[in-house]
Formats: C-alpha cells, sequence, structure tokens
C-alpha cells in the first residue's frame, strides 16, 4: 500500500509540473519526503517488523503452492480481491477460534498504517484541482481573461493573439503595439483604452465600450465593429479592410474628420479600407 501511495505521489509531482504552480509542486514533494521517511523509520524500528515479514513471506510461499494458477506474474502487480482474500483465509484458517498449543492460528495484527500521508496527499489533490483554477486565468488558459478587472495595466508589445477578453473591464488600458489577433472583446468596457499600432485583425468588438479609445494605426482588418467605434478617439491611419459595421454605422465613421490616412504596417489607404464615398 505504501509503495503504491508513493508511486501515485511521484505521478502527480511530475503531472503538476505543467501547471507552473511552484507552491503546489514544494508542498506535494514534503509530503512525499515525509511518507517515505516514515516508512523507512517504521520498517527499521517497528518490534515485530522481521516476525511480521517473516510470517507474511512464508503464508505467501504456502499459498502458491496450493494455488500456483492464481498467483501468476502479473498478480503481483494488483492488489488481491474480496474473493481472494476470503479464499485464502477459508484455506489458511479454517478454524478461526482454534488455538493450538504454542499460538493461534489467526493471523498476527497488522500495524496500523498511519492516516497523515494520505489525508496530505488528498488536501494536496484538492488543492491542485481547485486552487490554480483561478490562476489560470491570469496566465492564459481556461477563459483567459474573460470577465476579469484589468483597468490601467499595461498590456502593451505583447503577444495575446486567441485570447477571450469578454465582458472585461478595460478602461484605460493600455494594448499598444500588441498582438491581439482573434481576441474576443464582447460585450468589454474599453473605454480610454489605448490600440494604437496594435495588431486587431479579426477582433470582436462586438456591444463593446469604446469611448475615447484611441485606434490610430492600428491594423483592424477583418474586425467586427458596434456603433461604439464611433465615440473613439482617433481612428486615423487604421486598417479597415474587410471589417464590419452595423449599417448605420460606417456613413457616420466615414464623416469623421480623422477618418483619414495610410496605415503604416500595410500601406493601405484608410478610407478606402472602408469604402467610404
Amino acid at each position: 500500500r505504501r509503495t503504491r501511495e508513493t508511486f501515485i505521489m511521484a505521478i502527480t509531482i511530475a503531472a503538476s509540473a505543467s501547471t507552473r504552480n511552484r507552491w503546489f509542486l514544494v508542498l506535494l514533494s514534503v509530503v512525499a519526503a515525509f511518507h517515505v521517511a516514515e516508512a523507512f523509520i517504521h520498517h527499521h524500528h517497528h518490534p515485530s517488523n522481521n516476525v511480521v515479514l517473516s510470517q507474511r513471506r512464508h503464508q505467501k510461499r504456502q499459498k502458491q503452492q496450493r494455488h500456483p494458477e492464481l498467483y501468476s506474474f502479473w498478480r503481483q502487480w494488483i492488489p488481491e480481491t474480496d474473493f481472494l482474500t476470503v479464499l485464502e483465509n477459508e484455506e489458511s484458517n479454517p478454524h478461526p477460534t482454534r488455538v493450538t498449543k504454542n499460538r493461534s492460528t489467526t493471523r498476527p495484527p497488522q500495524p496500523q498504517q498511519p492516516l497523515l500521508p494520505t489525508a496530505l496527499l488528498a488536501a494536496m489533490m484538492i488543492f491542485w484541482m481547485a486552487g490554480p483554477q483561478a490562476g489560470m486565468a491570469v496566465s492564459g488558459g481556461g477563459l483567459d481573461y474573460a470577465g476579469l478587472d484589468i483597468s490601467g495595466q499595461d498590456f502593451s508589445n505583447g503577444n495575446y493573439k486567441g485570447k477571450d477578453f469578454t465582458q472585461v473591464l478595460a478602461k484605460a488600458t493600455n494594448f499598444a503595439k500588441s498582438n491581439l489577433q482573434g481576441c474576443r472583446f464582447y460585450k468589454a468596457y474599453l473605454v480610454n483604452a489605448d490600440f494604437s499600432d496594435a495588431d486587431i485583425r479579426g477582433v470582436s468588438f462586438e456591444d463593446t465600450s469604446m469611448d475615447n479609445a484611441n485606434m490610430k494605426n492600428a491594423v483592424a482588418s477583418g474586425g467586427y465593429f458596434s456603433a461604439s467605434i464611433v465615440d473613439t478617439a482617433s481612428v486615423e491611419n487604421v486598417d479597415f479592410t474587410d471589417a464590419q459595421f452595423p449599417i448605420k454605422t460606417l456613413p457616420l465613421l466615414c464623416d469623421r474628420p480623422d477618418m483619414k490616412g495610410t496605415n503604416p504596417v500595410t500601406g493601405v489607404d484608410t478610407r478606402d479600407s472602408a469604402m467610404c464615398p
């Protein structure tokens, strides 16, 4: 049993390395070390340990001789089932209450297995399953940044391709010069956000609030915009090639005085990219 538990903990430690959660890895390593140390101390200092092991080996050899078909090589790696346990107990001890002159026919009492290592292992598993999930939102796993408050934070010059920013609070957040291709900003609060020189190709800005957001020099080809695009601070030099707008929004966007210029990355004219007259 100790060998199985230690083996399970070793596998869990190896698997937890991929989560990059250092605290969980450290705590689980401590539990494994404690478990091995306790097994070592118990093996060398238990007063009846040698007697118990000798009796177990003798009984095992007798069982193997009586039932060779039940003790093939693969049986050494699989715990005994209730049926086999009952069968062995009946043959090795047909009269449990009968006592001989020197000793009882019942098996000697087994030392109680401590529950602390198993309890700590269970606690570590719960910590791994429940705790790190919240942290994955920040590291980019799971739902990414959806529903988080990242107002005023610096996301500039980063690679956030394909991330989910649904319903995020990003007031005055800096996304300048970042790769945001294919990101989702559905119903996000982007007031005063900075998307200047950002790559926002294929980004969904549907039902967002973009009041006073800076879009200057952004590459927004293939993006999806809501009516709030007309409330942005600047759309100068933006590449809107194949971008989607509400029917009544595009004329208002084309009437803006800063709807002009040439994108410095693609070289596309801003008005031509939005098909403004």
